[in-house]
Protein backbone atom coordinates (compact mmCIF):
# COMPACT_ATOMS: atom_id res chain seq x y z
CA UNK A 1 0.00 0.00 0.00
CA UNK A 2 1.50 3.60 -1.33
CA UNK A 3 0.95 6.92 -1.14
CA UNK A 4 -2.14 7.65 -4.07
CA UNK A 5 -2.66 4.24 -4.67
CA UNK A 6 -6.63 3.52 -5.36
CA UNK A 7 -8.54 0.98 -3.09
CA UNK A 8 -11.54 -0.72 -2.26
CA UNK A 9 -12.69 0.62 0.74
CA UNK A 10 -15.26 -0.48 3.40
CA UNK A 11 -16.61 3.00 5.07
CA UNK A 12 -19.65 0.98 7.04
CA UNK A 13 -21.25 2.03 9.03
CA UNK A 14 -21.10 5.48 8.76
CA UNK A 15 -23.89 8.67 9.55
CA UNK A 16 -25.30 11.89 8.46
CA UNK A 17 -22.94 12.79 5.14
CA UNK A 18 -19.71 10.88 5.54
CA UNK A 19 -19.41 8.54 2.60
CA UNK A 20 -20.36 4.95 3.99
CA UNK A 21 -20.33 1.89 1.41
CA UNK A 22 -17.64 0.14 -0.13
CA UNK A 23 -16.51 2.10 -2.34
CA UNK A 24 -12.71 3.57 -4.22
CA UNK A 25 -10.57 5.39 -1.88
CA UNK A 26 -7.12 7.10 -2.28
CA UNK A 27 -4.82 6.63 -0.03
CA UNK A 28 -2.99 9.93 1.14
CA UNK A 29 -0.90 8.76 4.22
CA UNK A 30 2.89 9.39 3.86
CA UNK A 31 4.88 5.71 2.59
CA UNK A 32 7.28 6.49 6.40
CA UNK A 33 3.84 4.73 7.63
CA UNK A 34 2.31 2.65 4.72
CA UNK A 35 3.22 -1.15 5.49
CA UNK A 36 4.07 -0.44 9.07
CA UNK A 37 0.91 1.03 10.68
CA UNK A 38 -2.43 -0.30 11.73
CA UNK A 39 -3.74 2.36 10.39
CA UNK A 40 -4.16 4.56 6.97
CA UNK A 41 -5.23 8.44 6.24
CA UNK A 42 -7.58 7.73 3.07
CA UNK A 43 -10.10 9.87 0.90
CA UNK A 44 -13.40 8.27 -0.09
CA UNK A 45 -14.42 8.90 -3.63
CA UNK A 46 -17.73 9.31 -5.23
CA UNK A 47 -19.22 8.43 -8.51
CA UNK A 48 -21.52 11.77 -7.96
CA UNK A 49 -19.36 14.19 -9.70
CA UNK A 50 -20.41 17.26 -9.60
CA UNK A 51 -18.32 19.68 -8.20
CA UNK A 52 -19.34 21.09 -4.44
CA UNK A 53 -16.00 22.18 -2.86
CA UNK A 54 -12.92 23.97 -3.89
CA UNK A 55 -11.13 20.55 -2.30
CA UNK A 56 -12.55 18.19 -5.12
CA UNK A 57 -11.85 17.28 -7.99
CA UNK A 58 -12.97 14.57 -11.25
CA UNK A 59 -10.70 11.52 -11.82
CA UNK A 60 -11.53 10.26 -15.03
CA UNK A 61 -11.15 6.52 -15.43
CA UNK A 62 -8.17 4.64 -16.95
CA UNK A 63 -6.28 1.24 -17.13
CA UNK A 64 -3.83 3.01 -14.85
CA UNK A 65 -6.33 4.02 -12.04
CA UNK A 66 -8.34 1.49 -12.07
CA UNK A 67 -11.28 3.39 -11.67
CA UNK A 68 -14.55 2.17 -14.16
CA UNK A 69 -16.43 5.80 -13.71
CA UNK A 70 -15.85 9.22 -13.31
CA UNK A 71 -15.18 9.50 -9.50
CA UNK A 72 -14.87 13.00 -7.36
CA UNK A 73 -12.45 13.33 -4.97
CA UNK A 74 -13.60 14.35 -1.72
CA UNK A 75 -10.53 16.52 -0.03
CA UNK A 76 -12.43 17.58 2.57
CA UNK A 77 -13.24 13.86 4.27
CA UNK A 78 -9.65 12.56 5.48
CA UNK A 79 -11.15 9.52 6.93
CA UNK A 80 -8.68 7.45 9.09
CA UNK A 81 -9.52 3.21 8.47
CA UNK A 82 -8.01 0.00 9.85
CA UNK A 83 -6.13 -1.41 6.89
CA UNK A 84 -8.21 -4.23 7.01
CA UNK A 85 -10.79 -2.15 6.10
CA UNK A 86 -9.23 -1.99 2.58
CA UNK A 87 -9.58 -4.70 -0.01
CA UNK A 88 -8.79 -5.35 -3.32
CA UNK A 89 -6.16 -2.25 -5.41
CA UNK A 90 -7.49 -0.70 -7.96
CA UNK A 91 -4.78 1.05 -9.39
CA UNK A 92 -2.86 4.16 -8.76
CA UNK A 93 -3.63 7.58 -9.53
CA UNK A 94 -1.91 9.44 -12.23
CA UNK A 95 0.71 12.45 -11.51
CA UNK A 96 -1.58 14.90 -12.80
CA UNK A 97 -3.69 13.76 -10.20
CA UNK A 98 -1.23 13.61 -7.40
CA UNK A 99 -0.90 17.11 -7.72
CA UNK A 100 -4.86 17.27 -7.72
CA UNK A 101 -4.62 15.76 -4.19
CA UNK A 102 -1.87 18.08 -2.71
CA UNK A 103 -4.00 20.94 -3.81
CA UNK A 104 -6.85 19.99 -2.61
CA UNK A 105 -5.65 18.94 1.09
CA UNK A 106 -3.71 22.41 0.67
CA UNK A 107 -7.65 24.10 0.53
CA UNK A 108 -8.98 21.37 2.82
CA UNK A 109 -6.17 21.91 5.64
CA UNK A 110 -5.41 25.62 4.91
CA UNK A 111 -1.92 24.58 4.22
CA UNK A 112 0.06 26.40 1.54
CA UNK A 113 3.40 24.51 1.73
CA UNK A 114 3.29 20.86 -0.39
CA UNK A 115 3.22 17.99 1.22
Amino acid sequence: MKKYDIYVGDFNPRKGSTQSGVRPCVIIQSNLFNGTSPTILVIPLTSVVQKVFPSEFTITPSERNGLKEHSRFLGSQIITLDVQYLSKKLGRLEEKYQLQVREALGVALDIEDDF
